[in-house]
């Protein structure tokens, strides 16, 4: 029987392109949509008409609650800089690997836009969109502890730290 996905359990994370550091989570993120688009053209002939097929357009859509962190000043810059940027988009509830790495859907883009309204009675929500390069290809992506622990809580003990 198949397993309905659930968004939570999907996060995105972000590496300026031909940086060496490690992959930051996008913090308070609410929601991502990819879309796939591929105009068609139709012209029409005497036999009927044919149809021609342009290029594949990939964007992702990205919405979240604004914060100061690195990563949100990072993306805000990329959008001004014209940087390139390394999109992970990680399954947390998919099915590991045996190396223990989670799918992932990999992709190279450049954000086109970054929007962050201040509400006088609301949090301050971003959205963005990135223009994707290519076809992003899947795989399985690498979580050290560190970045496990930036995405959900670790079990800590009751007693004393002593370090």
């Amino acid at each position: 029987m198949s397993e309905a996905v659930q968004g939570k359990d999907r996060i995105l994370m972000f590496r300026v392109k031909g940086d060496k550091k490690a992959a930051t989570k996008l913090s308070f993120q609410t929601e991502h949509t990819w879309k796939y688009e591929r105009k068609a053209e139709s012209t029409k002939t005497k036999d009927g008409a044919v149809v021609s097929d342009g290029g594949l357009e990939v964007t992702l859509e990205i919405k979240g609650i604004s914060s100061r962190d690195e990563l949100n000043i990072t993306l805000a810059n990329s959008v001004i800089q014209g940087q390139e940027l390394e999109i992970w988009d990680i399954d947390l509830a998919g099915k590991k690997n045996s190396n223990g790495q989670y799918p992932a859907k990999y992709a190279i883009g450049k954000l086109s836009s970054w929007e962050v309204p201040a509400n006088v009675e609301e949090l301050s929500e971003l959205s963005t969109e990135a223009s994707i390069t290519g076809c992003p290809v899947d795989g399985y992506a690498t979580l050290s502890n560190e970045q496990v622990q930036a995405i959900q809580y670790v079990f800590a003990d009751t007693i004393a730290i002593t370090d």
